[in-house]
């Protein structure tokens, strides 16, 4: 399944941006603000190295959850 993610990733602020810019009347409309925006569409089948930084995340996180469970007891 493609991807479409947006160029600003951290769209907090851009979007307070764009709801000012609609208020004020700099924007026409949603539509003329989303115009502007620049998506990158990716396939993430993933990669050797990709699948093994998920492993190691997954093993990262089962460790944590050991020791918290442990802590418990």
């Amino acid at each position: 399944v493609p991807v479409r993610r947006p160029d600003a990733v951290e769209s907090t602020a851009l979007g307070a941006a764009g709801l000012a810019g609609l208020a004020t009347g700099f924007w026409a409309d949603a539509e003329a603000f989303q115009a502007i925006r620049r998506y990158r569409t990716f396939d993430p089948a993933g990669s050797v190295g990709a699948r093994a930084g998920y492993e190691a995340w997954h093993r990262a996180v089962d460790t944590a959850l050991f020791w918290a469970r442990r802590q418990r007891s």
